[in-house]
Parts: C-alpha cells; sequence; structure tokens
C-alpha cells in the first residue's frame, strides 16, 4: 500500500537565492533520506513561493523494506574448539548481534572458514519513521546567508512559521524549534483569509489554489507570460525580460498579476543598457521593446496585491522607477562631463589586490600584455596598437558615477563613453569584451583586441591571485579562477590563435614583480592544464590522447585540440595503433639505454642505416608541418618510419653482447621514438592488448 507524503515549511518572504537553492536541497535531500530508510516511492515533486518550500513524495511505501545485514566474525578455529562446542569468542560475537550461537553461519572464504550473523531487520511503518526524517531534512537544508530568531540556536534562510506534515490524510507530527506540524497552512497574505486546512496531501496545489496561491513554479510561469501578454495586447510592444529575471519574478510572487507602467520619453536618450539594469537589477521589471526593436518608453511589473487596486500599484511603480531613471540621467550626464582617459588618475587611488597596487598599475600591466600577446601570436603592430589602447582604458569606467551605482554596466559604459569620445569601434567594443565570459554560459569577444586584452587580464589575475596565495581551494574559488581558465581555451579556439598561454602568465608573473615568476607561473599553467584536460575530455575526445597531447602541447590549447583532432580521427581510422606500435617498440627499448650519443659509423647492417635515413629524412618535414599545425601531415610523416622500424627488428637483434652496437643501436630507437614524442607522448596511449 501507498499513500502520498506531504511537507511543507512555511515562512516569512524568502529571498529569490533561498527559494531555488531550498528546492534543490529538498529534493536531493528528500531521495537521500528515503533510500537511507529504505522507504520506496513513486516519484518526488518541489513546490514553492515566496513563504514556503514544499515536498510531495507520491506513491510512498507504508513501511520500510526489510533489511538483511551480513557480519563476519572469528575464524571457525576461534569460534569452536575440537569437540565442535562454541568458544566464548563464538558466544561474544553472537551476544554482540542479537543472536544465539546456534543462530551462526559457518561459511568459507579465501581466508579460510568464518563464522557468519546474519541479521534480519524487518521494516517499521512508515508514520514510526517519517517524523526522525521530516525533521532531519529541515535541519540539513544550508543556504548562503542564514539566520536564527528567538532563543534557538536553528538557522534558516528566514524564521519558520509553521510546519505542515501529511501523510495521506494523517499528521506525521514532529517538532522543530518549538513549532508542531499539522495540517494547515497559509493562503495568500492579501487575497484570503490566512490559514488554509490540507484535507489531504494529494490535494494540496488545489487547497492553495483557492486560497490565492499558486505552488507549483511552472503554474506561475504561466500565469505571468499569460498576464504578459495580455497587459501588452493591442498596443504593438513585446516583452523583452533577461531570462535571470524572469526566473526571480516567478519566484517572488504567490499569485500574480501583470500590469503595463510607463515612463517619460525623455528617459530613452539613455542608453538601452542602463534603462534595462534600472527596470531589471534594481525593481525587477520586465522592460519591452516597440515593433521595430526600440527599447519603448514602458515596462511590465508582476505584482502580488489585489487586482482591484491595480491602478494605485501601477501609479507607485512608475513613481519609483522614475526616481530611479532620473538619478541614472543625472549619473550619465554627470560621466559625460570627463573623458575615461581623464579618470585614469583616479585609478591610482582605487585598490586592486592587497600588495599588488592600484587599477592604474594593473592597467599599465595590461598594455605590457597585450604587447607581448600580440608578438607571440604575430598578430602585427596595428593589432598591438588598438589592445594597448583599450588596455589603458578598459578600467577607468569603474572609477564613474554609472558604474559606481550600477556595478553590472563595467566594460559596457566604458564602451559607450569610449564611442561617444569617438574610439575606434573595435578599441570600444574591447573594453566591453575584456570581461567576456562572465559565466559559463556567457558569449566570447568577437573582435580580435577584445580577444588580446581579455587573455591579457585573465593572465594578470591569475598570476596575480596565485602569487598572493589566492588559489582556488576544493570548496572556494571567489575570483572565479576556474571559470577565467575554462575561458582561457575557449577564447583562443574561438579565435582560431595559437598562443603559449603559460608563456603569457611568466610574463604576466614578472610585471607584477613576484619574488619567485617561475613557479607561479607554472603552478598557474598546471591549474589551467587541469581545467583544459576536463574540458577536452567533457568535448567527446579520448581521455588517454587528451593526456597524450597535454604532455606535450600544454600551453597552446589550439595546438593541442588540433592535435587531439588528428589522434581522434587517426583512432577512428585504424592507423593508430600503427602509430603505437611502432613508437612502442622503439621506446621500451630505449629507455634502458645508457648516455652513450650515435655513432653513425657504428651502423653496419642495412636496416638500421635504413631506419637512420628515415630518421634524419623525417626531422624538417615532421617539425616544419607541426609549426605549420599541419598535424594530419605531421602524423603522416611518422607513420611513413613504420615500415623501416619493422624492417629494423625483423633483422636486428638489439641487445646483443657487443656494448658498443648495443648502445649506438639504443641511441638510434631512442632518437626514432624522441620523434614521435614531438608530436605526443604515445606511451599513454591505450591500445588493443594493454
Amino acid at each position: 500500500m501507498t499513500r502520498d507524503l506531504l511537507l511543507e515549511i512555511g515562512t516569512e518572504e524568502l529571498p529569490w537565492g533561498a527559494v531555488q537553492d531550498g528546492r534543490e536541497q529538498l529534493a536531493a535531500g528528500a531521495a537521500a533520506a528515503l533510500e537511507r530508510e529504505r522507504l520506496a516511492y513513486e516519484d518526488i515533486e518541489i513546490y514553492s513561493t515566496p513563504r514556503r518550500l514544499a515536498l510531495l513524495v507520491k506513491g510512498l511505501r507504508e513501511r520500510q523494506e526489510d533489511a538483511v545485514g551480513e557480519f563476519r566474525g572469528p575464524s571457525r578455529e576461534a569460534a569452536f574448539d575440537r569437540e565442535g562446542k562454541p568458544t566464548k569468542a563464538a558466544e561474544g560475537f553472537a551476544r554482540s548481534r542479537g543472536l544465539r550461537v546456534e543462530e551462526l553461519e559457518i561459511r568459507p572464504t579465501e581466508k579460510g572458514d568464518f563464522v557468519y550473523a546474519i541479521v534480519r531487520e524487518e521494516g517499521k511503518p512508515a508514520l514510526e519513521v517519517l517524523p526522525g526524517l521530516l525533521a532531519g531534512l529541515i535541519r540539513s537544508l544550508s543556504f548562503r546567508k542564514s539566520m536564527r530568531w528567538g532563543s534557538g540556536e536553528f538557522r534558516f534562510a528566514r524564521p519558520v512559521r509553521w510546519l505542515l506534515a501529511l501523510y495521506g490524510d494523517e499528521v506525521v507530527p514532529f517538532e522543530l524549534e518549538g513549532l508542531s506540524s499539522g495540517r494547515v497552512s497559509r493562503g495568500h497574505r492579501y487575497l484570503s483569509k490566512g490559514e488554509v486546512e490540507i484535507p489531504h496531501a494529494s490535494s494540496y496545489l488545489d487547497a492553495l489554489r483557492a486560497a490565492c496561491v499558486l505552488a507549483d513554479e511552472e503554474e506561475r510561469r504561466r500565469a505571468v507570460l499569460s498576464g504578459m501578454d495580455q497587459a501588452l495586447a493591442g498596443s504593438g510592444m513585446r516583452a523583452v525580460p533577461a531570462r535571470d529575471t524572469l526566473d526571480e519574478v516567478i519566484d517572488l510572487v504567490e499569485y500574480p498579476h501583470v500590469i503595463l507602467g510607463r515612463f517619460e520619453e525623455r528617459f530613452l536618450d539613455l542608453p538601452r543598457e542602463v534603462l534595462e539594469t534600472a527596470m531589471q537589477e534594481h525593481q525587477r521589471y520586465l522592460p519591452v521593446e516597440d515593433e521595430g526593436g526600440d527599447i519603448a518608453a514602458a515596462f511590465l511589473v508582476a505584482h502580488n496585491g489585489d487586482p482591484a487596486r491595480e491602478e494605485n500599484i501601477r501609479r507607485g511603480n512608475e513613481r519609483v522607477l522614475r526616481a530611479r531613471l532620473e538619478d541614472a540621467s543625472f549619473f550619465f550626464q554627470e560621466d559625460l562631463r570627463r573623458r575615461l582617459e581623464e579618470r585614469l588618475e583616479d585609478l591610482k587611488a582605487v585598490v586592486w589586490q592587497a600588495r599588488l597596487g592600484s587599477l592604474y598599475e594593473k592597467s599599465v600591466r595590461l598594455e605590457e600584455l597585450c604587447s607581448d600577446i600580440c608578438a607571440r601570436a604575430h598578430l602585427g603592430p596595428e593589432a598591438e596598437e588598438k589592445a594597448r589602447r583599450a588596455a589603458r582604458l578598459c578600467k577607468a569606467d569603474l572609477v564613474t558615477s554609472m558604474v559606481i551605482e550600477f556595478p553590472s554596466l563595467q566594460g559596457i559604459m566604458g564602451r559607450i563613453y569610449a564611442l561617444r569620445e569617438g574610439e575606434e569601434e573595435e578599441v570600444a567594443l574591447a573594453i566591453e569584451e575584456h570581461y567576456l565570459p562572465r559565466f559559463a554560459s556567457d558569449r566570447l569577444p568577437l573582435t580580435l583586441t577584445g580577444t588580446v586584452l581579455s587573455l591579457a587580464d585573465k593572465a594578470d589575475n591569475l598570476a596575480a591571485c596565485f602569487g598572493s596565495g589566492l588559489a582556488p581551494t576544493a570548496s572556494e574559488d571567489p575570483y572565479a579562477l576556474r571559470r577565467q581558465a575554462q575561458a582561457v581555451m575557449n577564447i583562443l579556439y574561438s579565435a582560431s590563435l595559437h598562443l603559449d598561454f603559460a608563456a603569457v602568465v611568466r610574463r604576466a608573473a614578472e610585471g607584477l614583480g613576484l619574488s619567485d615568476p617561475g613557479s607561479v607561473a607554472e603552478e598557474v599553467a598546471e591549474f589551467c592544464r587541469q581545467r583544459w584536460r576536463q574540458m577536452l575530455t567533457n568535448e567527446g575526445f579520448d581521455y588517454d590522447l587528451v593526456a597524450a597531447v597535454m604532455a606535450m602541447a600544454p600551453g597552446d590549447p589550439m595546438d593541442a585540440r588540433s592535435r587531439l583532432g588528428t589522434l581522434q580521427a587517426a583512432r577512428k581510422g585504424g592507423s593508430l595503433q600503427r602509430a603505437y606500435t611502432a613508437f612502442e617498440r622503439c621506446f621500451n627499448l630505449s629507455r634502458k639505454r645508457g648516455g652513450a650519443g650515435l655513432d653513425e659509423g657504428l651502423l653496419t647492417e642495412e636496416a638500421e642505416r635504413e631506419l637512420y635515413s628515415r630518421l634524419l629524412w623525417a626531422q624538417e618535414p615532421l617539425r616544419d608541418h607541426l609549426e605549420a599545425g599541419e598535424h594530419d601531415r605531421a602524423l603522416e610523416v611518422l607513420l611513413e618510419m613504420a615500415p623501416a622500424i619493422d624492417r629494423f627488428f625483423e633483422s636486428i637483434f638489439v641487445m646483443g653482447e657487443d656494448e658498443a652496437l648495443r648502445e649506438n643501436r639504443l641511441a638510434l630507437l631512442s632518437g626514432v621514438a624522441s620523434l614521435f614524442l614531438e608530436f605526443a607522448d604515445f606511451s599513454q596511449v591505450v591500445t588493443e592488448g594493454r
């Protein structure tokens, strides 16, 4: 028999982030707790509003599943004497497991016969287990910001005000911090009478809906989207909210209604990004645009109030936004009074990192790093000039009034102000792009100048943080260094740019004046390699090929990806096995050689002279192809050596008694293996038979 289980944690209004975290933790925690307590179920559903987190477990069994435990005790020799009578060891073991000696079993193992206790635990009724399970589940929830209230020590995102727990139509009784569970929930704060009695776990959504609460997140989403369409019907406008703003709005209301508000058209002189930020980040309003795709002097509000008072709600929100836009307009006009370059002096008073100087000094370092990157990537003087100009200006908007008021507009306002001041478009775009990507799914820089500056900024950030003891830990990465390391590979690949990023990081460490720039650069390089290895594996490249390539081409992600593509294709085509076999035969023997060099005069056999000739022939084209990034052709050069390698091993006994000949042949094989290692560490390739 099964019943539905319902748990509702009623709270004061929760922040959006707490609602999201609570939903995820409640689902994962419930699944783990039910499995631990051997309570089978059909499905788990999570509901939420700003005032509640709720769990509905469908089809929960009325009893735990029986458990069987097997415990090994002493050996048979220790448990029974020669006459077969139990010893004190057997009696003590049986007693410790709640059994009689006669109930013990003797089983054979690799180490001989041992005594086993088979303990069978009958499942308890679910109603006996659930009180402790639910109380423990609530206590297990944690939030980035939590609080205590009253005299207790229990912490939650906001004070808990009621607890509802039903198994079918029965209350699951438990207490938490002075609150007792029951069957009473609460409806909408303004549109209902307050308390709502839930007769059965399965009637939860219907009962709350009747009390003007939509506990199902997707139902609220549909209500908001429908309300947006109704509010804009016939206006020719359409809503263009950011996805995270829409998600947040949906979790800030319990019974949403959407209204259309307007603001004065004079505010349309502000950049669109400023208008959208003022609406969405500060007020959680949804911006709209006209039929031509331009931002409109209007906005949508999803409110939680009484629909009968919508006109008052509209006027109130319009008044709030008007004040916000007045401030933004003032800041914008004030910022335009000074050019970005005039603000560089202000950056000297802004500390970037303790012991690492100001933002002005960082800008100077970025100029030099941009030059270094352009030189290493052979981008030319024009690209260097633009990158240096963008680096000089890229932090100046951080001391503008607009960015101080709206921090999320950093870079964006720099681009806007730079364009108004007549800077080249690519320079202006780079000021914004150098922060990209800001999160996992964000876009990458599109301009070459933005690409160079973004790489320079990330190299400086990584070197500075590692050099200051701020490297990420297993649980914390406050400076998002993992994301930046991953971004480097994506940026280089997107721009088809070959660059030894490890060398750039070393240059950044030197520019920071660190005491040991070499060790810092190597630590950062290994940190980046770890991220890149995982990224390449996640993309579908075989793990052994990733290891083989990263061992030989660790600093240039673009080059590594190209080599990987060649090896992956060779594996599918069957030629990788041929290359590996040729390498392995040379490598395995030559590892044991001494330090003697190769003496061409000692190559007396035709097969060894042929292999030596192929070795000399292959070196230049192989390195030319590797330098040009022509990795398919480079692998072909190595494969062309395979027949000569085969003939060598068919004709030559390498480990002969003549020490001079033996060492010379091993030196020859070492030279061949070393040539393969210039492409990849083939010793890490997993093939048939390994």
